[in-house]
């Protein structure tokens, strides 16, 4: 009988100290947990950029000179282009770049192409946006 007593206050004394020592706490950037004198602050990851690299995509040829410069960003394995979509042979200029814009906070870049365009009037009648990433 004694040592089946002692085996139940072994068990007890086990199972207690299993549940008290720890304790989970999730918390924002920038956010701070207090408890006696333990102070925790969440830090903020510092920014997160992609790699930007540049290509000329429209070259003169003439004067040697770079017209109109392509960007491809790279975050681990995404990858986003900003390109001229509509080039004005006649002026040597862009009329419609796309556009990345990336976002840190979920990892993915947006990308705004142009779906519909005026040659006329050399404006954008309708826009899209690509998510590229999660």
């Amino acid at each position: 009988m004694k040592k089946y007593a002692s085996m139940v206050l072994f068990a007890w004394v086990i199972f207690l100290a299993s549940n008290i020592g720890a304790k989970e706490v999730q918390l924002a950037p920038g956010e701070t947990y207090r408890q006696g004198d333990l102070t925790v602050t969440c830090g903020q990851s510092p920014t997160e950029t992609p790699l930007a690299l540049n290509d000329c995509q429209y070259w003169d040829d003439f004067n040697n000179k770079c017209l109109f410069k392509k960007t491809t960003y790279m975050y681990k394995n995404l990858e986003c282009v900003e390109e001229c979509q509509h080039w004005d042979k006649f002026n040597s200029t862009c009329s419609y770049p796309s556009k990345c814009t990336f976002y840190p906070s979920h990892k993915t870049f947006v990308r705004t192409t142009c779906e519909k365009f005026d040659d006329f009037n050399n404006t954008c009648l309708k826009m899209k946006e690509t998510k590229i990433g999660r």
